[in-house]
Parts: structure tokens; C-alpha cells; sequence
């Protein structure tokens, strides 16, 4: 019983330092501004980042569709992911019940980026059709180091994509399961340690199948984004839990 009390201690430390780590990794989100290409990296010249702000204005008048491209020199330790969601989130895309924004995320020192889809665009921008664009449209060029016309060609594949005019002749996306975090992993570890002296104690046989279940679940992945609420200034909506796809270059 001491044993277990003291192991009990230790996970419950082990949480709080991960959890508390986990909070200072976070990378800023910077302010929005009515700025739609937010290139943190200086990759972009003034030209085509005029552009492409031109070009995303004129495609969000005519349908509504707040597509936000943000360009950062590193994440700083965040996964990409992560950093999508609370970037959708604070710049609150989309617009009220429609929940049709979209952002193109790019992470320089990471060489990874991220299309992040509103719900209400998940079925004309798919996880599938993300990551066609990231890998067909985008990949290339930014392998040549020619960022910036990666970064156009990819909005202008992101415009189409919501049209309904680019098409997916490459429907097979590369699964991406989210990172799990060091507290989640210690979090999982003491249910367990919960659920096993439980059934040590006469709780019955299905607690270890749950577990692995949730195990499972929790470490294997799933979707490459998580939900968020947007709202306010520049639509007064925006859940992100239609998808999306991240992929490197």
C-alpha cells in the first residue's frame, strides 16, 4: 500500500512538471490586424505578399471564405498541429454558421506546413485534398527554396479546392496521427495504475480492455486537427474540426 501511495505521488508530480513544461513551450500567436498573409519569416517580397492579399480579398468577397496564410520562422518546440488550431482559434476565420475559414500554416525551421479547414469546408477541402495540395503544389517548389512561389501556389490550389475546381487526381492522403503529449502519456499511465488496483480489488474484468481501448486511441492518432471556436471581427464563426492535413517538405 505504501508502494502504490508513493507511486501515486510521483505520477501526479510527473503531470504537473509536464503540464507546466507543456505551457511554456507555446509558441506566440500573433495579432491578427485585418492582415491576411502574415509572413513572420520575411520569405515573401512586398509585391507578392500585395498579391496575395489582393487575391484573397477578392475570393472572400465573392464567397465569403476566409482563407489566412501565416509563415513563421519556427514553432519553437510546438507541434504544428497544435499551433494550427489556437492560430484559428485567436484569428477566429470563418464566418458565423457557415464556419468556412481556412489557414495555411507554414513552419520554416521545422519544414512542415499545415492546412487547417473550418468544418462547414470539409467536404470540398478534404484531408486527402489538403494534402495533395501540400505535397503537389507546395512541396516542389519549396524544395527548390523558392518559398515564395510554394506559398502562392499553394493559395491559389486553396482557392480552387473551395471552388470545387481543383481536382484530386491523388486521393490516397499520408495518415499523420497528432503527437501525444508527455502529459497525456503520464495522465494515461495513472489510470491505469488506478483501474488495475481496482480490479486487483474485485472491479471486474473489462477495466483492462477499456484501457487498452482508450490507450489505443489516445497514443495511435486519429485526425490531424483539433476543434476550435471562432468568432467577432471577421465572421463571428469558424469551428475547425473539418480536418485538414500537415505534411513536410
Amino acid at each position: 500500500m505504501k508502494v502504490g501511495f508513493s507511486l501515486l505521488r510521483f505520477l501526479l508530480l510527473l503531470l504537473v512538471v509536464a503540464v507546466s513544461f507543456a505551457g511554456q513551450a507555446q509558441r506566440t500567436v500573433p495579432a491578427h490586424n485585418a492582415v491576411w498573409v502574415h509572413d513572420e519569416a520575411n520569405i515573401l517580397s512586398a509585391s507578392a505578399k500585395a498579391q496575395m492579399e489582393a487575391m484573397l480579398q477578392a475570393h472572400r468577397d465573392s464567397t465569403s471564405t476566409q482563407i489566412a496564410v501565416l509563415i513563421v520562422p519556427s514553432l519553437e518546440g510546438e507541434d504544428i498541429d497544435g499551433y494550427a488550431v489556437r492560430v484559428f482559434e485567436e484569428w477566429k476565420l470563418g464566418q458565423q454558421g457557415k464556419d468556412n475559414g481556412v489557414l495555411f500554416l507554414v513552419a520554416m525551421q521545422e519544414r512542415q506546413m499545415r492546412i487547417e479547414v473550418g468544418y462547414g469546408l470539409e467536404g470540398v477541402l478534404t484531408d486527402a485534398l489538403s494534402s495533395r495540395i501540400n505535397r503537389n503544389e507546395v512541396a516542389p517548389f519549396f524544395r527548390e527554396g523558392n518559398y515564395e512561389a510554394g506559398i502562392q501556389a499553394g493559395v491559389v490550389a486553396i482557392i480552387k479546392a473551395v471552388a470545387g475546381e481543383y481536382k484530386n487526381d491523388d486521393p490516397s492522403p499520408r495518415k499523420r496521427g497528432k503527437k501525444s503529449s508527455w502529459s497525456t502519456i503520464i495522465f494515461l499511465v495513472l489510470i491505469i495504475f488506478l483501474m488495475s488496483r481496482r480490479n486487483r480489488g474485485g472491479g471486474g474484468g473489462m477495466g483492462g480492455y477499456w484501457t487498452a481501448a482508450m490507450m489505443g486511441h489516445m497514443l495511435g492518432g486519429g485526425r490531424g486537427s483539433g476543434g476550435s471556436w471562432g468568432g467577432g471581427d471577421f465572421g463571428g464563426g469558424g469551428f475547425s474540426g473539418g480536418g485538414g492535413s500537415s505534411d513536410s517538405w
